[in-house]
């Protein structure tokens, strides 16, 4: 990879690929970034961790071009950015792979990688003439650019929207890797990938910067910043508060500097309570790409399921909820047999979901806070199919009290909060619903430390209430540390049932690649 030529300005350092001085960005009277100084430089990965609200989005904004500072002054490679130019930043050599994929869904997987790309063939020929009339080479160049980045056998001309989250995360970051850029900005990048793609996923930023490029890495899993990091930077209340080498940043430093306080979830228990009465049981089930799978789960359990990307974690829950046509087998919820054709008979029967992509599936970003808790129970919460504002309102404010949710108007859009506020409304709405089976599908996927805490500790507290829960997640820590129980997943089927006393990773790891899956298949995560 050729990365932009380098562009050092007077008083800048050689080796500084990105300045940021006297950076600062309000919104009416709320500062939300504040950083005096901050250097990127060549050949270094520039790790930034913080709570949800810390102020690493708004950083990451400013140095793309996406959101234009109050006050001061960006830097690429000499030259000033103009503020709020996010063409001009990628002129400049910034290229940023963002947690939410600016994909378009209807387009291809080549036409989407081929988008906004300025190479020397795209000049001469103009891009929407190579795409329109020379499909063989758009197709072409875009599986070179995924093969470059370890995607192997994907079929380029299928379109996005048909795509599981990992493998439109990896399309958005070879979409960034392909721009060459000088300044790489990676938004939780192994977020929603198995321990095996995130694997490339870090090698591709190692590269990068070997290449004498320059990374910027928003983390949430402090175990991969540390083993990736030159360098961490720890924001708090959008000030920079700690610039550690990676000797100094350990986990409970890292944690502490971010939320003013020793670990956050050093309190949280082990797993105890199980009780005898079976809630689920799948028997010989099988959809397009799972099974057969037996599976049960009883009252107050929480049951992970680990695997590599395309194991079919999520396949698994959405044929459950019955979001995935079935094949085959049969399921039984409470002793009665439970056959759902779609998702509605799930929530009917006692089942709520918590999906991999919660803006997607779940959230109704530009509609309030009231109307997005209270979503699983209008139903019941109306009276002859009428919903009063007034209860709507009672009920929504008990949820978002009860799970701590920070935001200053219950009428606020819902996107306007946090990932992991969002995420915790999500759950307010189902432990509202009173299910019997809650399916989680990555539950802290974009969390900061401090809210992954208290979403255990709701996990928990509902499996001690006698909800039995069925997790799937690529955090292997995340499983050992919540579950009663692990089943392990390759090729759609469960490979491996651990009991709590067996938990290892090692154990987990060998059996889950025990059937090597193929990148690029059509089955989900």
């Amino acid at each position: 990879m050729t990365t932009n030529a380098p562009r050092t300005g007077t008083g800048q350092a050689a080796d500084a690929a990105a300045v940021l001085r006297a950076v600062t960005k309000s919104y009416g009277p709320v500062t939300v970034l504040d950083i005096p100084e901050l250097e990127l430089r060549r050949g270094q990965i520039t790790c930034v961790v913080g709570e949800n609200g810390a102020g690493k989005s708004t950083l990451m904004g400013v140095l793309s071009g996406t959101v234009s500072p109050t006050a001061g002054e960006i830097l690429i490679a000499g030259q000033v950015l103009q503020p709020g130019r996010p063409d001009h930043a990628k002129a400049l050599g910034v290229s940023m792979v963002a947690q939410e994929f600016p994909l378009v869904g209807r387009l291809s997987v080549a036409e989407n990688l081929l988008l906004g790309r300025h190479t020397h063939a795209t000049r001469n020929a103009g891009l929407l003439r190579r795409m329109l009339f020379d499909r063989s080479g758009t197709v072409r160049e875009a599986r070179e650019l995924l093969d470059d980045i370890g995607v192997h056998g994907l079929d380029v001309t299928r379109p996005v929207e048909q795509l599981p989250v990992p493998l439109r995360q990896m399309i958005e970051i070879a979409k960034a890797w392909g721009n060459r850029p000088l300044v790489l900005i990676l938004d939780e990048p192994t977020s929603s990938l198995g321990p095996v793609e995130a694997e490339k996923v870090l090698d591709l930023a190692r590269r990068h910067t070997a290449d004498g490029g320059a990374v910027l890495f928003i983390g949430h899993r402090l175990d991969e910043v540390r083993g990736i990091a030159d360098r961490v930077v720890v924001l708090r209340s959008g000030r920079l508060v700690a610039d550690l080498s990676p000797a100094e940043a350990t986990e409970e430093r890292m944690i502490r500097d971010m939320v003013g306080s020793e670990l956050a979830h050093g309190d949280i228990a082990p797993p105890t309570t199980v009780d005898s009465r079976i809630v689920l049981a799948a028997r010989g089930l099988a959809a397009d790409g799972l099974g057969p799978v037996d599976l049960e789960l009883r009252a107050g359990e929480i049951v992970g399921v680990a695997g590599l990307m395309g194991s079919g974690r999520s396949r698994l829950l959405h044929t459950i909820m019955g979001a995935q046509p079935r094949t085959g087998g049969e399921t039984e919820l409470n002793g009665t047999p439970f056959r759902p054709r779609h998702p509605a008979d799930a929530v009917a029967a006692g089942i709520g979901l918590v999906p991999e992509d919660r803006k997607e599936q779940s959230l109704l970003l530009h509609h309030p806070v009231r109307w997005n808790a209270t979503l699983a129970t209008l139903r019941r919460d109306s009276t002859r199919g009428v919903l009063t504002p007034k209860g709507d309102k009672k009920r929504s404010r008990q949820i978002v009290k009860d799970l701590g949710v920070r935001m200053y108007s219950q009428e606020q859009p819902i996107g306007s909060l946090s990932g992991g506020n969002q995420q915790k409304v999500v759950f307010g709405r189902w432990l509202h619903a009173k299910p019997d089976l809650l399916l989680l599908d990555e539950p802290t996927r974009g969390v900061d430390v401090g809210a992954k805490a208290e979403i255990y500790h709701l996990i928990d507290e509902a499996a001690q209430n006698g909800l039995a829960v069925l997790v799937a997640s690529s955090e292997l820590e995340e499983l050992l540390w919540i579950c009663h129980r692990i089943v392990v997943m390759a090729q759609g089927r469960i490979v491996a049932d651990l009991p709590r006393e067996h938990f290892t990773k090692e154990r987990i790891m060998t059996a889950a690649a025990g059937t090597q899956p193929l990148v690029g298949t059509e089955e989900p995560a």
